[in-house]
């Protein structure tokens, strides 16, 4: 009876393999017929789990990241090309999961990870976004860590027929007042940092806290937004030249704003419902200019 029972183990066991071994090479004759014409790019992947704070040289050389491929446009924007070149120095900036794709951001200055930040970020789901703007464009450097700013993306134009730049989604007249597309990007985004500057409840809250001047210091014009993942690669597809920031107070609520109509024949001056920035009811008459003079 035991010898009887032992055979059936051992085919169970056979069956068992020979059907996970089906299954696998089904699985990959999916992945072959849904990647079949397409072109594959090379990324970073994590093999096995990366704990927080753990430095990059050691997850190179003990093969917790290894090369992929993944079609053109599963490939992130920000994905890493090179780890021995581009993150030296840097570590894990929180824990990294078996197969995530190894992206700009995922590996950061270990003094940033004992700020606080990472935490900070990982509690409202955030990651960082940094960039650096001049003065015109952002807000003549009055920004402050804490603050709040509105995202515009200011866009070329293309013809009528699209010819004069194909990125350009926007078709205008020749006779449009206008040469570029503006548009909001995002609104009432939390400014994380200026240069390495803080906010006042993260990192040396002494060395930001009723001292504007802090925040100046060293470049103002690098920028570190708390965003989402995706709002990260789609500031980036817009093009970092391209963006404009709109200080808001902190009390400002976002209410979406259409595109504007570039082929109007007025411009708001000319309009006698919007000769102001600030609506119909902030037209001054000739009897209030009046009586503001007395």
């Amino acid at each position: 009876m035991n010898s009887r029972r032992t055979v059936i183990l051992l085919v169970a066991i056979v069956i068992g393999a020979l059907a996970a071994f089906g299954l696998l090479n089904y699985v990959r004759g999916l992945e072959d017929s849904a990647y079949e014409g397409q072109q594959l790019l090379e990324v970073w992947v994590v093999t096995e789990p990366i704990p927080r704070g753990t430095p990059a040289e050691q997850v190179i050389a003990t093969g917790l990241i290894a090369k992929s491929e993944v079609p053109v446009d599963f490939r992130p924007a920000t994905a890493i090309q090179d780890p021995t070149s581009e993150l030296t120095g840097l570590v894990a900036i929180t824990d990294l999961p078996a197969n995530a794709v190894l992206v700009t951001g995922n590996f950061v200055a270990p003094s940033v990870v004992a700020t606080g930040v990472t935490d900070r970020l990982a509690e409202k789901g955030m990651v960082t976004l940094t960039f650096s703007l001049d003065q015109v464009r952002s807000a003549a450097y009055l920004l402050e860590p804490g603050d709040y700013v509105n995202i515009l993306a200011e866009l070329p134009l293309g013809d009528e027929e699209g010819t004069a730049d194909p990125a350009a989604p926007v078709a205008f007249e020749e006779s449009s007042q206008y040469s570029s597309d503006v548009r909001y990007l995002y609104q009432r985004v939390e400014v994380l940092a200026i240069d390495k500057a803080l906010t006042a409840d993260l990192g040396d809250a002494a060395a930001t806290e009723g001292d504007p001047a802090a925040a100046a210091a060293g470049n103002p014009g690098m920028i570190t937004l708390a965003v989402p993942p995706e709002a990260v690669q789609r500031v980036l597809a817009i093009g970092l030249n391209n963006l404009y920031l709109s200080l808001v107070p902190s009390s400002f609520q976002p209410v979406a704003i259409p595109p504007l109509d570039l082929n109007e024949d007025l411009l708001p001056g000319e309009d006698a419902t919007r000769l102001t920035p600030y609506g119909p009811d902030a037209v001054v008459t000739d009897q209030e200019t009046a009586n503001a003079g007395e």
